[in-house]
């Protein structure tokens, strides 16, 4: 192995502990590293559900949910850390999540009762992933009963993201010609969202740059207001030097 490759085996878990974001190190069977782990089941099993979805939308639906769990998994592993996080499950992930679940109920029309999935290989790997999802939620109850974990989104969100690899599953299972006439009713007001989002993004960046431009406009000139006045009496006074 070449001296500035990283290695990915430490070592440091052999004794039966590991290490959490903050640098806690904690048994392997905490419930913290029982529910980070939990968490990467979940992701794994959407890479997998991502990889054999037969539309295109579908896969960028679940690689947004991938980085979403991403999130929470820091989220869990600094749990004990008593710091503030920059980026957290947040309201408007929640959000997100039960537009979609509404969306697709309202297209698929769905019969009350269970369903059996296996028509598709893709909608019963989502349906796999969702169990993995249940899982992890019993674990941040868990964790919530025991004071580890508070924030309410987190919980909402693998809530709804059962309810929404649910209905995921059961698009993956209908036809190619039911799945385009579905497509306009669930997927344009997810690109109008998308769209939305991205415009305030851009429009408040803007916005910003502008606010810090004119600051620093105001600072430089009014640092020395006079500095012209003097440039200007140096120029008279050497124009009449030279016409001396």
């Amino acid at each position: 192995m070449r001296e500035d490759s990283v290695s990915i085996s430490t070592k440091r878990g052999d004794s039966g502990e590991t290490s959490t974001l903050s640098g806690e190190r904690v048994p392997k069977y905490h419930l913290i590293t029982e529910a980070v782990g939990t968490l990467d089941e979940a992701s794994a099993m959407l890479g997998l559900s991502r990889a054999s979805a037969r539309e295109r939308r579908v896969k960028r639906i679940l690689l947004q949910v991938q980085n979403h769990l991403f999130t929470m998994g820091a989220e869990i592993s600094m749990s004990t850390s008593g710091k503030k996080l920059r980026k957290t499950t947040t309201d408007a992930d929640v959000r997100w999540v039960e537009g979609l679940v509404d969306r697709f109920e309202e297209a698929l029309a769905l019969p009350p009762g269970f369903i059996a999935f296996g028509q598709e290989t893709s909608s019963a790997q989502m349906d796999v992933a969702r169990t993995a999802v249940r899982k992890v939620e019993r674990i941040a109850v868990k964790m919530k009963s025991e004071g580890l974990i508070e924030n309410p989104a987190l919980f909402q969100y693998l809530n709804r993201l059962s309810d929404l690899l649910f209905v995921l599953a059961c698009f993956e299972e209908r036809t190619r010609d039911e799945r385009r006439a579905m497509g306009p009713a669930i997927f344009q007001s997810y690109r109008t969202d998308s769209a939305v989002r991205k415009v305030a993004v851009l429009v408040g960046s803007i916005i910003l740059a502008l606010i810090i431009a004119i600051i620093l406009i105001l600072i430089f000139h009014g640092q020395n207001p006079e500095k012209p006045v003097e440039t200007m009496k140096g120029h008279m006074q050497e124009m009449g030097t030279t016409g001396r």
